[in-house]
């Protein structure tokens, strides 16, 4: 019979090391962001242009800062500061408080417009990838006064918090900026079944 206290111990010439669930997880943790921040650093090389036109566009049709800062949501609801490419007056954060910015909405500006429909205004958002607040792809940030005011009491929104979100969001790619919150959470919905699944 095994000595007891032989047990826990290893054996002349037999490794001490052994292999744990969450090494493999925090690897494969690693691997994902270390492909997530190349795929982000090709995809700004890419687009670099754009980062070089819009800027001069912005500052021509008007006064104000070239890029919009603002509060959001992230993973477990921690905040953090998002970046895009302004499309609205300087003082519309102000003025719109907790109601959605819609298309007919006056604080538009004249190119905002244009960055708002080809989604060219969320390039800036790459810095945040950058910064690990957000994924590629993922569940579309939201403004803590519009989670407060309207999407807190929608039926399993809150399920969107355990993900970082993302630059692309799923029902983004479905649905227009109006579309209403509760058709984006239910689309949403189905691409965190899919990576919980996963």
């Amino acid at each position: 019979m095994l000595n007891p206290a032989l047990r826990h111990h290893p054996m002349p010439g037999q490794s001490s090391s052994t292999s744990h669930p969450n090494d493999s997880l925090s690897h494969s943790v690693i691997i994902e962001r270390v492909v997530t921040v190349l795929i982000t650093l090709l995809i700004i090389f890419a687009t670099l242009p754009f980062f070089l036109i819009i800027p001069l566009l912005i500052k021509l049709s008007g006064p104000g800062p070239i890029l919009y800062r603002g509060l959001r949501l992230g993973l477990n609801k921690r905040p953090y500061v998002m970046y895009k490419f302004r499309t609205l007056q300087p003082n519309a954060q102000q003025i719109i408080g907790a109601s959605l910015v819609t298309e007919r909405n006056k604080m538009i500006t004249p190119i905002g417009g244009f960055l708002r429909e080809t989604r060219l205004d969320e390039l800036p958002q790459l810095i945040n990838v950058l910064r690990g607040d957000m994924n590629l792809i993922g569940p579309r940030p939201e403004r803590p006064e519009i989670y407060e005011h309207i999407c807190k009491n929608i039926p399993g929104y809150d399920k969107r918090f355990r993900l970082k979100p993302g630059v692309i969001g799923y029902a983004q790619l479905f649905t227009p900026h109006s579309s209403p919150k509760r058709l984006r959470s239910l689309i949403d919905g189905i691409y965190l079944t899919r990576t919980r699944t996963q």
